[in-house]
């Protein structure tokens, strides 16, 4: 009895940890952002001396201020499209006095992959051709007399 036991648990062991293979392949997983959306343009304006009215008027409101330091300002991306590698940058600003002494960077996102090109077709004759339709429409219409 203990050997069906055995055999009955490791298949259906076998059988769940292949889920997640099924789940990644066949299953709709949204697409999530969260965070600030960090543009190099804007970044490349922030420059050590500015006060921390100008960085929120170019970066907007961080994301996260330490709480045992109010210095200390970060601003956090993170993008998980579904079914794909998650991707996180952030920007740590530190200020003394209110005015920006340092600007650490890591992990630029080069491209952002929830904006997708897509190419848009020619459009098909059907849509082409509205004047025709509403003549047809005009054309089929039936009238009933008393």
């Amino acid at each position: 009895m203990s050997i069906k036991k055995f055999i009955s648990c490791s298949f259906l062991a076998f059988t769940l940890s292949g889920c997640s293979y099924l789940y990644d392949t066949f299953v709709y997983q949204i697409d999530v952002t969260q965070g600030n959306y960090l543009e190099d343009e804007k970044l490349d304006q922030i420059e050590t001396g500015m006060t921390q009215e100008q960085v929120i008027f170019i970066l907007g409101s961080p994301m996260l201020i330490d709480q045992f330091d109010s210095s200390k300002w970060y601003y956090i991306r993170y993008i998980k499209p579904g079914g794909e590698k998650v991707q996180e940058q952030y920007v740590v600003l530190n200020f003394q006095g209110k005015i920006l002494t340092s600007i650490q960077r890591n992990n630029p996102i080069e491209e952002n992959p929830l904006q997708s090109q897509k190419i848009k077709n020619a459009p098909n004759k059907a849509a082409e051709n509205t004047e025709n339709d509403s003549n047809q429409a005009k054309d089929n219409t039936v009238t009933i007399e008393q």
